[in-house]
């Protein structure tokens, strides 16, 4: 497993070894937070992602077991709904027994199921502040961010967050917001944009993890273009 690298990111800033300190050869705990109404793309694609960074570099036939993928929500002895109803989860983990995270990833809602959360689920927050005390990487997908701000633990940091709710990541003047952008890297903490955007920050987490060439390799295995390019929004924001 390759842990230490050098790496050149798509706008060319050159990315520091192994800046998370993850120890070569150990398995990466990475818990999923879910709850009723997640957005299946939020938290599917940098599932997928982690998930296929468990192949070998350049070999999608040969597995190694290198991250340690599990869902954890409120109990482990309810059904979990993704927006709609659609998809229906069994959580492996409650906030009870779920294990230290050494990555942590928060996927988002509809602007009325992030609200709900934030005034109705205080043991979430206590569960996100106490993983968060010792993650190696705390990561949110779209509005996902607003409940790290929630959190409070977004505070003193740059973030992003999808375009319908920037407002409400700027109500928190502590957070230093940043738009038009597919993610942001501040310190242990990767936000990203809409829905999608999650594919980018995933795929850079694995970047400086493991180095451009295994980020590449997944990306063109999903048929996935690496560009960044938020120019097609200039219609929209």
């Amino acid at each position: 497993m390759k842990i230490t690298t050098t790496s050149v990111s798509g706008n060319g800033q050159i990315l520091p070894d192994n800046p998370f300190q993850i120890e070569s050869g150990k398995i990466i705990n990475v818990a999923f937070l879910i709850y009723n109404e997640v957005e299946a793309m939020d938290l599917n694609c940098p599932l997928d992602i982690l998930s296929k960074a468990n192949f070998k570099e350049g070999d999608f036939f040969v597995k190694e077991k290198i991250y340690n993928i599990f869902t954890v929500a409120a109990s482990t002895k309810k059904i979990v709904h993704s927006e709609g109803g659609a998809v229906n989860m069994v959580p492996a983990y409650s906030y009870e027994n779920a294990p230290q995270a050494d990555i942590l990833v928060v996927p988002g809602a509809d602007p009325l199921t992030i609200a709900k959360l934030c005034q109705n689920e205080p043991e979430m927050f206590e569960w996100i502040i106490q993983q968060n005390e010792t993650t190696k990487v705390t990561m949110s997908v779209c509005s996902g961010s607003l409940l790290l701000s929630r959190a409070g633990i977004l505070d003193g940091k740059k973030a992003t967050t999808h375009y319908l709710v920037i407002d409400e990541l700027k109500a928190n003047p502590a957070i230093e917001v940043i738009e038009n952008v597919r993610f942001v890297w501040d310190g242990k903490f990767i936000t990203t944009a809409g829905v999608t955007s999650g594919i980018d920050g995933a795929l850079f987490l694995v970047e400086l993890i493991h180095g451009k060439a295994k980020a590449d390799g997944i990306a063109r295995a999903l048929i996935y273009n690496r560009s960044e390019d938020m120019s097609f929004m200039n219609d929209v924001v």
